[in-house]
C-alpha cells in the first residue's frame, strides 16, 4: 500500500451529522497523492465510530476525560504517517474538490514553509457573530491578512516539523495560535485565500459560548507575553468602554436594520458578557498561576510542585553513613533534585509529542506521573508489597494479567534498574504492547546508593544508553530515541544523571 503524503486529521465528539455531510467531501478531492482520514473520537456517543468505519477512516479513540485540543493534535501527529498534517474541524466544510490540493500547495513547493492555513467563510445564519469581522481575517484574495489568523480548523503544517515542536497542551484553547505566535518570524505561513471552508455550527448556545470564553480569557494570560505580535485573539483591553458602549450598539443596529431582530436582541448582552466573562477568568488565571506565563506550561507546573516536596524529602534516599557538613548534605539534595526535574521534563515531553497512547500502563508507579490519567486511559501498577495507590498488582517480570497485543504504551520511569532479570521484564513488555506501541523508560546513572537490601530495597544495576539499547533490541523493540542528560556537557557524556528511552515494538 502507498504510503500517503498527506493525511487529514479530524478532531470530533458526536458530530455525526457534520461527518455525514463532511465525509463525501473530503472523498471527492481531486488530487495528484495519496491521502488518508484521521478521527481522533472524544468519547462519541453518537454514530461516529460507525461512520469512521463506513467510510474507511484511521480511528482512534480518545477518552472523555482525557481530550485536550493541543495534545488531541500531537497524537494525530505521532499516528498518522503522511508528510503533511491537515486539521479539519469536523464542521469545516470543504466548497472546493480542488480544496486539499490548493491547502498542500505551497508545503509541496517550497521546504522554507512550515504551515498553511486556507480561508474560512461563516454562514451569518449559523453563526451571525462569528461573521462580524471574519472578512478581514480570512480576505477572499490573495493578498495576505494583516493580522494573521492561524487557525487548526483549516490548516496543514509539515509532520517532521510537528513532531519536534508540537502544539503547547497546557493552553486549553487557542493552541493554534499560540504555535504560530512561536514560530513566527523562524519559519514561513502562508494563507491560502483558494482553500476555502464554510465554517458552521448547528445553532446558537450560551452554554457553548460561555465555555469557550472562560477558556479564552485563561489563555490570554498565556499569550500577553506576545504582545509584539499582531493577534486577533489578544483585544488591547479585555474590557474597553468604547466597545462597550459605541462598537457592540452599532452592531446591534446594523443587524436590526437588516431585519435580523434575534441577533439584533442579542448583540449587546452577547459581547458584554463575552468581555467580562474574559476579564475574569484572565484575572482568575493570573492569581491562580502566577508562574504559568514563564514555564509556560501547567504540566511541567503541576509536577514541580510535586517533585519539589519529594526532593526535600530525606527520607527518599538513604544518605551516607558518615555525618555530613550542611555543604555535602545541600549537593546531594540538589542532585536529587536536578535528577528528578529532568525526569519530569522527559515525560511531559514525551505526552507533548504523542509519544504515549492508550491503553497506558505506568509500572512502578509513584503518583507523580497522575496528571497523564486527564489525557490516555491510563492503568498504574506496583509491587504487592508496595502497592499503595497503584490500581493493581504486578510484576514486570511476568504479566500474565496482561493480554498479548493489548497495550499503547508503557511507562517505565525508575523502574528497570530495580528489577532483578531485566531482560525479562522487557520481554514482557514487547509481548503485551501491540504493534506500534511504545515503551518509555527513565533510568539514573549517576546518582547516590539508594533502595539497598537494608533498606528492604534492590537496587540491582545502572545502565549506560548501550547497554539499556542492546537489551531493547535484542526483545525485538526498535529505538526511537536514546539520550542523557547532565548539569554539564561533559558529565552528561561521561557521567550523566539520566538515561532515557523511548522504544517501539515494530508493526
Amino acid at each position: 500500500m502507498t504510503s500517503p503524503l498527506v493525511s487529514i486529521i479530524i478532531r470530533a465528539r458526536n458530530e455525526a451529522p457534520a461527518l455525514r455531510r463532511l465525509l463525501p467531501l473530503l472523498q471527492s478531492q481531486e488530487v495528484d497523492f495519496p491521502f488518508d482520514i484521521w478521527l481522533l473520537d472524544n468519547d462519541s456517543q453518537d454514530e461516529s465510530a460507525t461512520l469512521a468505519r463506513a467510510y474507511g477512516l484511521r480511528y482512534h479513540h480518545i477518552p472523555r476525560g482525557g481530550f485536550n485540543y493541543a495534545a488531541a493534535l500531537n497524537l494525530g501527529a505521532s499516528l498518522a504517517e503522511g508528510e503533511f498534517i491537515v486539521s479539519l474541524s469536523a464542521h469545516c466544510f470543504p466548497q472546493r474538490s480542488d480544496w486539499l490540493a490548493a491547502l498542500v500547495a505551497p508545503l509541496r513547493a517550497d521546504r522554507n514553509v512550515v504551515a498553511a492555513y486556507g480561508r474560512q467563510v461563516i454562514d451569518p445564519q449559523s453563526g451571525a457573530f462569528e461573521a462580524h469581522g471574519n472578512a478581514e481575517l480570512f480576505p477572499a484574495d490573495a493578498r495576505q491578512p494583516k493580522i494573521v489568523a492561524f487557525s487548526n480548523a483549516n490548516s496543514a503544517i509539515r509532520r517532521d516539523y510537528l513532531l519536534i515542536h508540537p502544539f503547547n497542551p497546557a493552553i486549553k484553547i487557542l493552541e493554534d495560535h499560540l504555535f504560530y505566535l512561536e514560530i513566527a518570524g523562524d519559519f514561513d505561513v502562508v494563507y491560502v485565500p483558494e482553500a476555502v471552508v464554510l465554517h458552521e455550527h448547528d445553532r446558537f448556545s450560551w452554554r457553548y459560548y460561555v465555555r469557550r470564553w472562560i477558556l479564552e480569557g485563561w489563555s490570554f494570560y498565556f499569550l500577553t507575553r506576545h504582545r509584539g505580535l499582531p493577534s486577533p485573539y489578544i483585544p488591547q483591553r479585555l474590557v474597553s468602554l468604547r466597545r462597550l458602549l459605541f462598537i457592540y450598539p452599532r452592531i446591534a443596529v446594523a443587524y436590526a436594520r437588516r431585519g435580523r431582530w434575534a441577533p439584533a436582541l442579542r448583540a449587546i448582552p452577547f459581547f458584554w458578557l463575552r468581555d467580562l466573562i474574559w476579564l475574569a477568568s484572565f484575572v482568575r488565571a493570573r492569581l491562580l498561576h502566577p508562574v504559568m506565563a514563564q514555564t509556560d506550561t501547567a504540566l511541567l507546573l503541576r509536577t514541580n510542585r510535586f517533585l519539589r516536596r519529594q526532593a526535600m524529602q530525606q527520607s527518599r534516599m538513604t544518605l551516607p553513613d558518615a555525618p555530613l557538613d550542611w555543604r555535602e548534605e545541600w549537593q546531594l539534595k540538589a542532585d536529587w533534585g536536578f535528577i528528578r526535574r529532568n525526569i519530569a521534563d522527559f515525560i511531559r515531553l514525551c505526552h507533548e509529542r504523542g509519544l504515549f497512547a492508550s491503553p497506558l500502563l505506568e509500572v512502578g508507579a509513584s503518583g507523580q506521573n497522575d496528571y497523564l490519567a486527564e489525557w490516555y486511559d491510563m492503568r498504574t501498577s506496583n509491587l504487592a508489597s508496595n502497592l499503595h495507590s497503584a490500581d493493581m498488582a504486578l510484576d514486570m517480570e511476568d504479566m500474565r494479567q496482561i493480554a498479548d497485543n493489548s497495550l499503547g504504551s508503557i511507562l517505565c520511569s525508575e523502574v528497570i534498574e530495580h528489577v532483578r532479570h531485566p531482560e525479562r521484564a522487557i520481554a514482557e513488555a514487547f509481548r503485551v504492547l501491540r504493534p506500534g506501541g511504545t515503551l518509555i523508560i527513565t533510568t539514573p546513572y549517576n546518582i547516590v546508593i539508594h533502595n539497598t537490601p537494608e533498606d528492604g530495597g534492590f537496587h540491582g544495576r545502572n545502565f549506560t544508553p548501550q547497554g539499556l539499547e542492546l537489551i531493547l533490541r535484542e526483545a525485538g523493540f526498535d529505538i526511537v530515541l536514546l539520550e542523557t542528560r547532565g548539569a554539564t556537557e561533559m558529565r552528561r557524556r561521561l557521567m550523566p544523571s539520566n538515561v532515557f528511552a523511548v522504544a517501539r515494538k515494530p508493526g
